[in-house]
């Protein structure tokens, strides 16, 4: 059993035994006594962990699993009433808020504070475990607010418990600057990263000394990219200095290079066959490229990726949920080279046909282990995507059917694939799905989510790197996850090339959209632009596929540049007014 789920059934556990020592209700302990138990310490702090946003959730069914790459144009999901899709197909004003895109973590924060304000007075928990914990809690502040100000640019920066009869300005404080914010999350990690223990805990869920590391080089680099590429606005509420660029840049360069340095991770490299080496990477909890997970357990807590994701056709309640855009399949290049914007987008048209193999099997390893196409392999069967099927009868005629079952070569062939694979972009999310998994059922799914990993690591100190002019240093990183995938190295490194492999590698696990908006080119791909998916029609005789494009979407997608902060909403700024709206809104 996994140590944070042995830990919230310790909290069921030991409130329980506690009720007879407390003169309280049943069902409550007082916040006082729980400092003075261990067992109670950890229940509490676990319920923090609980608070945090690593993923969400919600939404329909946890649908809001694939919120933030639908928001940054990797997939979209199966229909529109669903959560995710409105993230890009709403109105952002002041008066609706943020919508499903959201944060405002300060229930958390609250808890955290009084942590930290009061295990201190603890007279039976050892010094050495108070501050343990008290780092532990200042780590997920500081992550709270990297949550928040990658959203909003400046929010209130509050760092003690409030109590209801403090002055009006401690009860609705302003707005402090972003920049003001990031320094709080760096300086924050500084001074733990200084008394935290040298021990990997990461990868078991509970935060360690790289966790810290990997947040503060996110965070640095996430800043320096905004005083690079963005501008100062409402007085800094929303903008970082351009003076403060390099040192953000160094900052990024030197926390990852302590991590890189360590010896302590590695990238995955355990299997030979790269695309079986990049699926068993999410599969195989605790390996070494892991520096923090967001533990699941199925049935105890477990989650509905695979029940979600697995394609119509096989033991899936509720399948096929996240269809995969073309837009980001043109960024997987091929094994031999070829880019994979190679492909004019003209080429797509009724008069072509291709060899699926090639079109898709021969791209990016990365590529197929990440997407279903048409004829994957899947716990032994094959996974279909075409919407008719052409062959020559035995009259000798060319027909095309849409319904029925053909014979292939012995083998039984659907004329068309299950409505649900084909109704978007006829490409589904495969990325973390647990092939041995064959009955997937809601809540029952167990693979970890890394919020960090050491690629994570390498792509941050490439990208700084390159900004400190130290392009030998970068074009080194960027290589070695060239090697690991299994594609050809490169022989430079170009801001362009630094930002494609970011995108390849870390993609559908939430990183393009923050990515997009802090380079401040997110209006390029996700403003007035139809997102594409594929049409395929098989032509048996000949064993390839005529492939045309569709659109995924019904309506361009809308993201101007306030969009890179989003608004704070009226009914926020009414509960404080003391809130300052951001630009554009």
């Amino acid at each position: 059993m996994k140590s944070r789920i042995i830990l919230m059934m310790l909290l069921l556990t030991v409130f329980a035994s506690c009720e007879s020592q407390l003169s309280k209700t049943p069902d409550f302990i007082s916040e006082e006594v729980v400092f003075e138990d261990k067992n109670l310490t950890e229940a509490y702090i676990a319920s923090i962990y609980q608070e945090m946003l690593f993923i969400d959730m919600g939404g329909e069914a946890q649908n809001n699993m694939g919120m933030i790459p639908a928001a940054g144009a990797e997939h979209i999901n199966y229909a529109n009433w669903q959560t995710p899709n409105s993230t890009y197909s709403r109105s952002y004003t002041a008066a609706a808020g943020a919508g499903p895109l959201d944060y405002w973590g300060y229930n958390a924060i609250r808890d955290i504070n009084y942590l930290i304000e009061n295990i201190g007075q603890s007279k039976s928990l050892s010094e050495a475990y108070i501050l343990q914990k008290i780092n532990e809690a200042r780590f997920l502040r500081a992550y709270t607010y990297f949550q928040m100000v990658i959203r909003f640019g400046g929010v209130p920066l509050i760092t003690k418990v409030q109590n209801v009869d403090d002055p009006y300005d401690v009860l609705y404080p302003p707005r402090a600057k972003e920049q003001e914010i990031y320094e709080f999350i760096l300086s924050e990690l500084d001074e733990i990263i200084l008394t935290m223990p040298d021990l990997k805990t990461g990868a078991a869920g509970r935060i360690d000394k790289y966790t810290a590391l990997a947040l503060s080089s996110r965070a640095s680099l996430y800043a320096a990219s905004i005083g690079n590429f963005g501008t100062v606005q409402n007085d800094g509420l929303v903008g970082i200095e351009p003076g403060s660029t390099e040192g953000l840049y160094q900052k990024a360069y030197d926390t990852s290079k302590e991590i890189i340095d360590s010896g302590l991770f590695l990238l995955y490299d355990k299997h030979e066959n790269k695309k079986v080496n990049f699926s068993q990477l999410f599969l195989d909890e605790g390996n070494d490229e892991v520096i923090f997970a967001e533990v699941f357990e199925p049935v105890v807590r477990g989650h509905s990726l695979d029940n979600l994701s697995t394609p119509a056709g096989f033991l899936s309640t509720w399948n096929s949920n996240f269809p995969v855009l073309y837009d980001i399949v043109e960024l997987f290049d091929f094994v031999d080279g070829r880019k994979g914007t190679d492909i004019s987008r003209d080429e797509l048209n009724s008069s072509n046909t291709w060899d699926i193999d090639d079109f898709f099997g021969n791209r990016d390893p990365r590529f197929t282990s990440a997407v279903f196409y048409p004829e994957s392999v899947w716990q032994g069967g094959l996974v279909y995507f075409h919407s008719s099927t052409t062959y020559t009868d035995d009259s000798g005629e060319r027909v095309t059917v849409t319904s029925g079952t053909l014979d292939r070569n012995g083998e039984e062939w659907p004329a068309a694939a299950h409505p649900r694979n084909v109704r978007n972009t006829a490409l589904l999310l495969r990325k973390k799905l647990d092939e041995t998994n064959l009955e997937p059922i809601s809540g029952r799914s167990g693979q970890d989510f890394y919020v960090f990993r050491y690629a994570e690591t390498l792509l941050n100190f490439a990208e700084a790197a390159f900004y400190l002019g130290k392009t030998g240093e970068a074009l080194d990183a960027l290589n070695q996850l060239r090697d690991r995938a299994g594609m050809p190295l490169m022989t430079e490194a170009t801001e362009a090339n630094i930002r494609q492999e970011r995108q390849v590698e870390l993609a559908f696990e939430s990183h393009r959209f923050w990515d997009l908006i802090r380079w401040r080119i997110a209006p390029k791909y996700l403003d007035k632009v139809r997102t594409k998916g594929l049409v395929f029609n098989y032509d048996m005789d000949a064993d390839t596929y005529v492939i045309t494009l569709k659109n995924a979407e019904g309506t361009d997608r809308s993201f101007g540049p306030e969009r890179f902060y989003l608004p704070i909403s009226l009914a926020r700024i009414a509960d404080n007014p003391s809130l300052e709206q951001n630009p554009g809104y």
